[in-house]
């Protein structure tokens, strides 16, 4: 994945992932409410997250479990984008009151940190940019980073049901406009091998642009995968398209390395 395009798409989708804004307190105060409905046991928590920028999923997270009186005796928060985990070390700290610890670090690496969670999380859509072949990886990686009653959590949209079924693919779709912003995004090409479709996002106005591959995922593709490296893999539904597919007691059967 090339990181300065990554960069490039967010800042002009214009992505709320800071939580001083008001979109995205917005989006903090939904994740807490999601993770409020889920059940989880009386204990001391070591949560890991994935691809999870500024933190607010393992943040909204962290902040659940502790109104249930759980200690969390460690978050850890990883990314590819250094500077991005700047800010996920100073929301942890104002919103918890300790530092997350932070990695820069590609999903499917995570078992390389050594660390043993009980949680491993991936929030927000992330999935959307992991072909079939790294979302294997990822999940072998996830399995060897829990504990023996671990639970890897994946929160997102289904992708498939809702911009390929419902909406219909678009050749050219508006995403946004505004006074100061008219962006579109292109279908820029399809690769059969990867199943990746490539999208370019244009602003008409400033001319800025950049592209990214992402993958129509459905729940039922995940929760298949998933059902290779954990004994249990369920669906809890929030909204219509969203949902957080919860996998319990990893097999650990492969490394990533050895999947090719």
């Amino acid at each position: 994945m090339d990181l300065s395009n990554v960069e490039k798409v967010l800042e002009l989708i214009e992505w709320p992932e800071d939580i001083d804004t008001k979109k995205g307190r917005e989006r903090f105060q939904y994740a807490i409410r999601s993770f409020r409905n889920l059940d989880f046991p009386q204990k001391k928590y070591v949560i890991l997250e994935v691809a999870g920028g500024s933190g607010i999923g393992s943040i909204a997270l962290a902040k659940s479990l502790m109104e249930r009186n759980c200690e969390i005796s460690e978050l850890v928060i990883t990314d590819i984008r250094e500077k991005i985990l700047e800010k996920a070390r100073e929301f942890s700290k104002r919103e918890l009151g300790f530092e997350a610890k932070t990695y820069v670090i590609d999903a499917k690496d995570l078992h390389k940190l050594g660390i043993k969670a009980d949680i491993v999380l991936m929030y927000g859509n992330s999935h959307a940019t992991f072909s079939t072949l790294d979302m294997i990886k990822f999940l072998s990686s996830a399995s060897l980073s829990l504990k023996d009653d671990g639970i890897l959590l994946i929160q997102g949209t289904n992708m498939f049901l809702a911009y390929i079924i419902n909406m219909g693919y678009k050749y050219v779709l508006s995403e946004r406009a505004t006074d100061d912003k008219v962006l579109i995004s292109v279908h820029g090409g399809y690769d059969e091998i990867r199943g990746m479709f490539k999208r370019i996002f244009i602003d008409l106005i400033s001319r800025a642009k950049a592209d990214v591959e992402i993958k129509f995922w459905d729940f039922a593709e995940i929760l298949g995968l998933c059902k290779i490296f954990f004994k249990e893999a369920i669906l809890e539904k929030i909204e219509s398209y969203k949902g957080i597919v919860i996998c319990k007691y990893p097999k650990m059967i492969i490394k990533p390395e050895d999947i090719d």
